[in-house]
């Protein structure tokens, strides 16, 4: 059982990995893009569909967010439940790999 103090921080965790998720839906939209498919974000009516390419930077900072709020949810939620952690680390795990594939082809097309 969580404590209130934990109970807050759960919260908080949840909160730093809603807002991005909603506004940019980067695990959704990554998995329907490496599928093939378009999918249209919430952000997409703010910026335009290259917005992440031209601004690698602010594609960074909002996956680190989601990759600490999740940490986070991984440290509370592992005397919880075995299902919840193991969801946890598969999106902790997507997420890093997101990370890499964009440091890489950031990197790749700054050589070229």
């Amino acid at each position: 059982m969580l404590t209130k103090i934990q109970k807050i921080w759960a919260w908080v965790f949840v909160v730093l990995f809603l807002i991005p998720e909603i506004l940019f839906s980067i695990v959704i939209s990554s998995i329907i893009n490496y599928s093939g498919k378009d999918f249209l974000t919430i952000s997409s009516l703010f910026f335009d569909s290259r917005f992440f390419i031209n601004n690698p930077t602010y594609f960074f900072i909002s996956l680190f967010v989601q990759i600490i709020s999740i940490l986070g949810l991984l440290i509370l939620s592992k005397s919880i439940n075995k299902i919840v952690f193991s969801l946890l680390f598969i999106i902790l795990f997507w997420l890093v790999f997101i990370f890499f594939l964009g440091y890489m082809s950031n990197t790749i097309s700054l050589v070229f």
